[in-house]
């Protein structure tokens, strides 16, 4: 039940579905290759179907959207290695940027704080030229 500042019972209004475009934090391609160059971890959250039609995005870490929260939140016990704190900045990579923006919420939600992710997602980086493929050295210049 929930009460408003009188303790008078009210009805909860239902949230209405976020957009992925209200997200203040979304990367660009460019400053994607930059946050990873500075140490941010890249995760690609795309499924393998995708993946494999796509291309792969060199540099990032493979998560399944689903173990996303259990893989990237520090004291989860199953924590990636690289997410060393709450503090860590990650950046992930969907599709179309869709899937992506609302994970990031998700893990700012769970204190992430700095979790963002590619406005447009795989296509915003294939449309820019920028390299795919598996090598992480193909982005840290």
């Amino acid at each position: 039940m929930h009460y408003d500042a009188g303790g008078q019972h009210r009805q909860r209004d239902e949230p209405e579905a976020a957009r992925p475009d209200e997200f203040v934090w979304r990367l660009s391609p460019a400053e994607t290759v930059a946050a990873f160059v500075r140490g941010a971890v890249l995760i690609d959250i795309r499924t393998i179907v995708e993946r494999r039609a796509q291309g792969w995005l060199p540099g990032a870490i493979v998560l399944d959207r689903s173990v996303l929260e259990w893989r990237a939140v520090p004291n989860s016990g199953g924590h990636l290695p690289e997410v060393t704190s709450f503090d860590v900045e990650i950046v992930l990579v969907s599709r179309d940027g869709e899937e992506s923006s609302l994970a990031a919420a998700r893990l700012r939600e769970l204190g992430l704080w700095r979790a963002t992710d590619l406005a447009g997602g795989f296509d915003a980086w294939r449309a820019t030229d920028l390299p795919i493929g598996g090598d992480p050295a193909a982005i840290r210049r």
